[in-house]
């Protein structure tokens, strides 16, 4: 017995598996495809193409042209050479900055828009520094001068200026104004100085020509004195750092050393009478006239008639040494037999000595007693008076 299948229950079934194909395909091939209508969009990262100018030093304002900087700023940055620069003004094409002072040396700009980098610039190069004018000039040692000028950057440990030789003291340093101390020339006797700014061993301005003040002196208070005495020299340009005095070649104790006064004490000299002084400052040297006076007795010897031993005498003269003249003083008397007595001191000034005459008395005449006065080994001259 043969068994019929029903052609209806055939046709709806192969109905069905043939839209399930066309569905799975339709799935396939519709992913697979990319067919879109929509493009994708791709962003294109910042490109520099040319800065303007190419060369100067800090401060120097730089045009920075290119495509896909962003409208606005935002989070984006601009470096030099590493170091981050603030923009002056953003667009989306140009972009304005200054060099910063702390630029350390030639390099590249590159922008950086939402974490991507632009290419490099073409390098900028960076210009040494340049002086154009220091005041006040001329100067002495020690004085504060300014320099003027560009390009000085920031000061940092490799930055310093020279003198000649010497490295100055640095006061205030920004990009176009150093103030410093004029250094010491010890070894110097021009006036004429070459002063040089030093950003680092490789990158120096121009040099600079600058007058050192002469030291020259206005006046000697007092122009004569005893040794151990003070006196006052004033006048211009001697510095801020001590020098030295000299009287006849011997060297003075300084007791203040300012730019237009120096105190000095007059030196151990081997004799009285005049002398060079010589003011040295910086290695430059003044010179003018000191008296160095041994002390002397104006007393008239009449005064001193049958002085007798025990009684109380006063001498009046110049140049007897104050006591704070600090130096070494004497007195002492030398009867007819050469003999020598040290009388005991009452008061002593630079004008006059009160002591008690200690000279025995001769019996039965009267005699001549010489009186000796010693400061810093210099003597007065011959001084005799007569005696019990």
């Amino acid at each position: 017995m043969t068994t019929c299948q029903n052609p209806l229950i055939i046709t709806t079934m192969n109905k069905k598996i043939l839209f399930l194909m066309i569905l799975a395909c339709t799935l396939i091939f519709g992913c697979s495809s990319g067919g879109s209508s929509k493009p994708v969009s791709v962003v294109s990262g910042p490109t520099v193409t040319s800065i303007f100018p190419a060369s100067g030093g800090p401060g120097t304002l730089v045009t920075i042209s290119g495509s896909n900087f962003g409208l606005v700023q935002s989070t984006s940055i601009v470096s030099y050479a590493g170091v981050t620069v603030v923009p002056i003004t953003w667009s989306d094409n140009q972009i304005s900055l200054k060099v910063p002072d702390s630029a350390p040396n030639n390099g590249n700009f590159v922008v950086v828009v939402n974490g991507v980098y632009s290419n490099a610039s073409m390098v900028f190069n960076l210009s040494n520094p340049s002086i154009s004018s220091i005041s006040p000039s001329p100067a002495a040692i020690g004085s504060e001068v300014t320099i003027s000028g560009q390009y000085f950057g920031s000061f940092n440990t490799g930055c310093y200026v020279t003198f000649n030789s010497s490295t100055a003291a640095i006061k205030n340093w920004n990009n176009n104004s150093i103030t410093c101390t004029v250094p010491d020339f010890s070894s110097s006797n021009s006036g004429a100085v070459s002063v040089v700014v030093w950003l680092d061993a490789s990158r120096y301005s121009n040099s600079y020509s600058f007058n050192l003040a002469a030291p020259t002196i206005n006046n000697v208070s007092p122009s004569i004195d005893n040794i151990g005495a003070r006196v006052i020299i004033t006048g211009q340009a001697f510095g801020q750092n001590q020098g030295t005095i000299t009287v006849g070649g011997y060297t003075a104790q300084i007791v203040s050393w300012l730019d237009t006064r120096v105190e000095f004490r007059v030196p151990q000299v081997n004799s009285a009478g005049w002398k060079t002084l010589t003011l040295t400052a910086g290695g430059r040297q003044v010179n003018n006239s000191f008296t160095v006076a041994a002390p002397e007795i104006t007393s008239p010897q009449s005064s001193f008639t049958d002085v007798g031993n025990g009684d109380v005498v006063s001498i009046s003269g110049n140049h007897f040494g104050s006591s704070d003249d600090q130096v070494t003083k004497s007195l002492q008397l030398i009867d007819e037999s050469n003999k020598y007595y040290t009388p005991i001191i009452t008061s002593w000034s630079d004008t006059g000595i009160t002591f008690t005459w200690p000279v025995p008395d001769k019996l039965w005449a009267s005699q001549l007693v010489y009186i000796n006065i010693s400061v810093g080994g210099l003597t007065n001259q011959s001084y005799s008076v007569t005696a019990d």
